[in-house]
């Protein structure tokens, strides 16, 4: 992952984003951004729109302060996920609101090229996750992909196409071992080993 760092945020890049542009990886199948943030207090983005993503910020540690033009304002801990359906449109801004660092994931899954709902209305949802390792508790516009996070508390076995990053702690996938902020492309069923406080996200490619 490259790491910009522009004033209150420290942000690591799994794919091109903005200023961090790598021809070799501008997207992982349907996911189009993982932004590892890191904020201080006071960082605030500016007014922005999003259209045609599910955007989730899956927060680590710390919180981030959400508000939106559907009148929404709240706050994510650790152990929550936000959820944006952008929809059509969707303006927001984020914040650390607080007195303490915070470091959160910004994962953006573009719809489906064949996405045509009658409801494109954009939503918001402020979810908690499930304890241990489980799959997100998010509806996706994109069926083909699921998303799982968690500390895991035994082994996980892939069923297929995945895509791996390492949150916290390290695991073991055919003798190597993979450490904070490691990402692996995994292509066939693969043991993913714990090793100690594992803390990952995994998306996988589900089979239709």
């Amino acid at each position: 992952m490259q790491p910009p760092r522009t004033g209150l945020i420290h942000s690591y890049r799994s794919f091109s984003f903005e200023g961090y542009q790598d021809p070799a990886y501008t997207h992982w199948g349907p996911i189009k951004t993982i932004n590892d943030d890191r904020t201080q207090p006071g960082f605030e983005t500016t007014w922005h729109e999003h259209q045609h993503l599910d955007i989730l910020s899956y927060v680590v540690s710390g919180s981030v302060s959400h508000k939106d033009n559907l009148g929404n304002e709240l706050t994510a801990r650790a152990g929550q996920v936000q959820h944006m359906w952008c929809g059509n449109s969707i303006w927001h801004s984020e914040a650390n609101a607080s007195t303490q660092p915070n470091r959160y994931l910004q994962i953006w899954i573009m719809y489906p090229a064949d996405h045509t709902p009658a409801d494109m209305t954009a939503r918001y949802t402020l979810i908690d996750t499930t304890p241990g390792f489980a799959a997100l508790p998010v509806t996706l516009a994109n069926k083909g992909i699921t998303v799982y996070a968690g500390i895991m508390e035994d082994h996980v076995v892939t069923d297929g196409d995945a895509y791996l990053l390492v949150l916290e702690g390290s695991c073991r996938i055919n003798g190597v071992v993979l450490e904070s902020g490691d990402s692996a492309e995994l292509y066939e069923q693969t043991l993913i080993e714990r090793i100690d406080n594992t803390h990952i996200i995994l998306f996988e490619i589900n089979k239709l």
